[in-house]
């Protein structure tokens, strides 16, 4: 419990300290160290966290964490896996096996793992789409499309712009940047993926529909999506100072207009609000701070008794992931908001 008040404003405490209870929640699952009981013992249950402790100080505990993904699934090729699968839960592999990758790979940055992370950039870079300047959603080969996702491309260009890798970074903005000029008005169906000559995969896809495209008129879509791709290309402007992609971030954000307030039923909205804040931070306009506010009182709204935010219908894999990813934004949130007013 914090007892002294914390230099931010009333809501962001109320953010730190659910955070804080998301982090407790983890503790009690670790078995007195940092690896999780063998129901748990799954890359998609540890991936977030290392960079979520980092983000809020605990920094020994991101590491050891960071260690136990090293030694127990980093493979020679520089991929991340639980084994042969990418986890026990199938989605994984489904739609984020490159995705999945990114987490760890930035974290090494942050806590000083030089040799894991340079071994993870080679891995992206196996996967990496010449014709497009995207990355592959899959190992390669997995799909005769070659297909590729606007999170897959946002996730490993924050993964390189984390080293600073800067060319590898623009080019995955420019490729965001493309996707969205192909995209139909603000209403109309918004389709994630592009294949290997970057066209645009309108058909049926092998996966769920909702997984594919978000439909603006529709509730429960995908927006963590458009906030990856926003937030990627927000930080890219501030380490490249190029005006377009502050535009492309605002431009992706916009999205969320055509969605209303379904935008902020449930957890998945937790993207839109980093985006939020971050886009806060550079630009100052309150619209993205009010959005932050609206995000981070769902997430609070929807946290569990236990410091969670499991789901029923989820895997135990994927509630893992889930806690994890909230806890970071949460922490995000606050340090952009607090940057902001700087």
């Amino acid at each position: 419990m914090i007892a002294n008040p914390l230099p931010f404003d009333a809501p962001a405490q109320a953010w730190v300290r659910a955070a804080g209870k998301g982090v407790a929640w983890l503790e009690a699952a670790l078995n007195g160290g940092s690896r999780l009981p063998a129901s748990l013992h799954d890359l998609a249950s540890y991936y977030k966290w290392p960079l979520a402790l980092a983000t809020l100080g605990r920094m020994r505990q991101g590491e050891a964490m960071l260690t136990t993904i090293n030694d127990c699934f980093l493979t020679p090729d520089g991929d991340f896996r639980t084994s042969a699968d990418k986890s026990s839960d199938p989605l994984y592999g489904q739609i984020s096996d490159t995705y999945t990758n990114t987490w760890p790979i930035a974290a090494a940055r942050l806590l000083g793992r030089p040799d894991m992370g340079r071994h993870g950039l080679d891995g992206l870079r196996g996967r990496f789409v010449e014709a497009t300047g995207g990355y592959l959603t899959g190992i390669p080969g997995q799909y005769e499309d070659n297909r590729q996702d606007i999170v897959t491309v946002a996730g490993c260009g924050n993964a390189f712009l984390a080293w600073d890798a800067m060319d590898e970074a623009a080019g995955a903005g420019d490729c965001l940047m493309r996707i969205l000029e192909q995209q139909g008005p603000a209403d109309a169906p918004f389709h994630l993926y592009i294949d290997g000559r970057g066209e645009t995969l309108e058909g049926e896809l092998g996966i769920p529909e909702t997984l594919a495209r978000i439909d603006p008129a529709k509730p429960g879509q995908v927006y963590v999506y458009w906030g990856m791709a926003s937030v990627f290309l927000a930080r890219l402007y501030t380490v490249s100072h190029e005006s377009r992609f502050l535009e492309g971030a605002r431009a992706y954000f916009a999205r969320h207009d055509a969605c209303g307030d379904m935008v902020f039923d449930g957890i998945g909205c937790c993207k839109t609000g980093w985006a939020a804040a971050t886009l806060y931070r550079l630009t100052g306009d309150a619209v993205y701070r009010d959005v932050v506010h609206k995000v981070a009182a769902e997430l609070l709204k929807e946290q569990c008794e236990d410091g969670s935010w499991s789901r029923p219908q989820l895997s135990p894999q994927l509630n893992c992931d889930c806690t994890a990813e909230i806890v970071y934004h949460l922490s995000q949130y606050t340090l952009e908001l607090a940057s902001a007013r700087g």
